[in-house]
């Protein structure tokens, strides 16, 4: 595991364990929230699962933009980003894995201590989706939201490399407490299945939506790290290379909000 941990070009090539990783380490990172920070709990499980996991995505991100350096076309390059996409979105799963867990498992009284901004953050969108009169404008609430957040994580990556982790660990803290939550209050572990896929549905291509704009992000960080701005060549590359990621991530949005208005509302 610590090999994985601390090898990204190792990482890339395991998922599975990348999920694994994730589970463990939130799951410390739960352990620790409570026992060193009960009175910020909830804050302190976000900043130790993404301090955690920062080293190997910060040394992924790195790689991608090394792969710039052996460009052939776009649609190639594209191709090239997908093993971190994997490795990140790997991530995101673990972290929800065991938000899921904590929640089902601990007190009902603890879980709303270390999970108690994600509850706060979850009446505020249920408000402001409440609001909506139409789907459309529902849409429109929820693409504007979550665009919102694409440009946050360009810009925790543009100034920061691997910030993007610290919006994941959010979210699928924020995903995990809600699926964890229905399935305790309706049917416990069976339940578990249907709000995995309510709320996977829409939130994978959400999350990927993410990704796709930190990694646009990282490369423009190490490009700009390592001068390869100041060569007109490379910097064309670069420079359609972000923009594709981009327009791939907001095309992503719009097929997240699609589905979570009329696909996992019903379920």
């Amino acid at each position: 595991m610590l090999d994985l941990l601390f090898n990204p070009q190792k990482a890339e090539r395991h998922p599975f364990e990348i999920i694994l990783i994730g589970i463990f380490y939130s799951s410390l990172s739960v352990f620790l929230g409570l026992w060193i920070f009960k009175d910020h709990a909830s804050l302190a499980i976000i900043f130790l699962t993404t301090l955690s996991c920062l080293y190997v995505v910060q040394g992924a991100i790195k790689m991608e933009e090394k792969k710039e350096n052996n460009w052939n076309s776009e649609k190639w390059l594209l191709k090239q980003h997908k093993p971190i996409a994997i490795l990140i979105l790997s991530l995101f799963i673990g972290f929800t894995i065991s938000s899921v867990l904590w929640t089902f498992l601990l007190p009902a009284e603890t879980s709303a201590t270390v999970f108690e901004l994600q509850s706060a953050s979850i009446q505020q969108i249920k408000l402001i989706t409440g609001n909506a009169i139409s789907p459309t404008s529902s849409i429109v609430q929820i693409f504007t939201n979550n665009l919102n957040i694409v440009l946050i994580s360009l810009v925790f990556a543009l100034f920061f490399g691997a910030g993007v982790i610290y919006i994941l660990a959010w979210n699928a803290s924020v995903m995990g407490f809600v699926i964890g939550t229905i399935s305790r209050e309706t049917f416990g572990l069976i339940a578990l299945p249907v709000a995995f896929a309510k709320y996977f549905i829409h939130g994978i291509p959400e999350i990927l939506a993410y990704i796709l704009a930190s990694i646009a992000g990282g490369i423009l960080y190490f490009a700009f790290i390592k001068g390869d701005l100041t060569n007109k060549n490379k910097i064309r590359r670069i420079v359609i290379d972000i923009i594709s990621l981009l327009a791939i991530s907001i095309f992503l949005l719009i097929i997240s909000a699609v589905l979570e208005i009329y696909v996992s509302s019903l379920i």
